[in-house]
C-alpha cells in the first residue's frame, strides 16, 4: 500500500453545483425583467390602486350621510353633556360639499390603503431577497393595526376629551358654539391621521435596529428626549391645550416607544429568540390599552365634571 486512496474509475464525476453552491450571489435567484416589462408592470398596478380608490370613493359617498353623521358624533355628545347651544355649520356655498368629497376620499384612502400597498408590496418583491420578503410579509399586517389603532384611540378618546373643553370655554365666555363644518372636519382628519401615523413608532425603531442604522443602546439612553417628544407632540396635536388630552395621547407614545426599545432584543445580528415569558411587555400593552378603551367613557365623564 502507497498511501494512496483508491479511485473507483466507474464513479461519476462530482457535480460542479457541489463545488459552486457556496458562491452563489444571491441576486442570481432574482427574478429578471427588462425596463420595459418593470414599466408595464408598475403601470397595472397602479391602474389597479387607483380603481381601488375610485371605487372606495363613490361608495364613500354613497353613505356620505353616515359618515357625516360619524364625524360630528364627538361634537354633538360633547355638546350634549356639556349645555348650551351650538351646532355644526356651513358659511359658504360649495363648502359642505367640498368637505364631503374630501371626507369620502380621505376614508376610501385609508380603507383600501391596504390593498393599494399590497399591490405598491408586489412591485417592489421582484427586487427583494426571500428574508425580506418574508420580513415584509411579517410587519405589515402588524403596520396597518397599529395605524388603526392610533386612529381608534384619536377618534374614541382624545377627540371627544378635547371637545369637552373647547365647548365648555366657548359656553362659559357665553360664546356660541357654532363651528365651521371644514375647520372642524379638518381638525378630525389631523388627528386621526397623526395618530395613526405616529403609533408606527416602534416598527420604525425595530427596522432602524434591525438595520443598525441605530442602535438598541442608543434608544435605551434617549427615554427622556423620547419623553418630552411625546407630550411636546401631544401638545402639538391634541385639539385643546389641557393636560387630560396631551397626557392620554403622550401616554400611548411613551408606551409604544419602550415597546420598540424591548423589541430590539429580537432584531438585528444579535438577535434573541422571542419566547412566550419574554414576551410580557407586549402583553402588558395590549391589556393597557383594552383597560384604556374600556373606561374611555368613564374618562370622558370626568372631562365633562372638569371643564364644567
Amino acid at each position: 500500500m502507497n498511501g494512496r486512496i483508491p479511485v473507483n474509475p466507474s464513479a461519476p464525476p462530482p457535480a460542479a453545483d457541489a463545488f459552486e453552491d457556496d458562491d452563489l450571489d444571491p441576486e442570481d435567484s432574482l427574478p429578471r425583467m427588462t425596463l420595459s416589462e418593470h414599466l408595464d408592470e408598475l403601470r397595472r398596478r397602479l391602474v389597479r390602486a387607483v380603481l381601488a380608490i375610485v371605487v372606495g370613493m363613490v361608495i364613500a359617498f354613497v353613505f356620505h350621510k353616515a359618515l357625516f353623521q360619524l364625524a360630528v358624533d364627538p361634537f354633538e355628545q360633547a355638546m350634549r353633556e356639556v349645555g348650551g347651544d351650538g351646532k355644526i355649520q356651513s358659511i359658504s356655498p360649495l363648502e359642505l360639499f367640498l368637505e364631503i368629497m374630501k371626507l369620502a376620499f380621505l376614508t376610501s384612502l385609508v380603507a383600501t390603503s391596504p390593498y393599494v400597498l399590497w399591490q405598491m408590496w408586489g412591485f417592489i418583491a421582484a427586487g427583494l431577497y426571500p428574508s425580506e420578503r418574508k420580513a415584509v410579509r411579517t410587519f405589515f399586517p402588524i403596520s396597518v393595526a397599529l395605524f388603526a389603532l392610533g386612529c381608534a384611540t384619536a377618534f374614541l378618546m382624545i377627540l371627544p376629551i378635547g371637545m369637552r373643553f373647547l365647548l365648555s370655554f366657548g359656553r362659559n365666555l357665553g360664546v356660541a358654539n357654532n363651528f365651521s363644518v371644514g375647520p372642524y372636519l379638518s381638525l378630525c382628519i389631523s388627528l386621526l391621521l397623526g395618530m395613526g401615523f405616529a403609533f408606527e413608532l416602534p416598527l420604525v425603531m425595530l427596522f432602524l435596529q434591525a438595520t443598525g442604522i441605530v442602535e438598541r443602546e442608543t434608544f435605551h439612553k434617549g427615554w427622556r428626549i423620547a419623553v418630552l417628544s411625546a407630550f411636546v407632540l401631544g401638545m402639538v396635536l391634541t385639539p385643546d391645550p389641557t393636560p387630560v388630552s396631551q397626557i392620554l395621547m403622550a401616554a400611548p407614545l411613551v408606551g409604544l416607544y419602550f415597546l420598540g426599545v424591548w423589541g430590539g432584543r429580537f432584531v438585528g445580528e444579535a438577535a434573541e429568540k422571542l419566547t412566550v415569558w419574554k414576551a410580557w411587555p407586549l402583553a402588558l400593552t395590549l391589556a393597557l390599552f383594552g383597560a384604556l378603551f374600556f373606561f374611555r367613557h368613564h374618562l370622558q365623564a370626568a372631562a365633562s365634571s372638569l371643564f364644567s
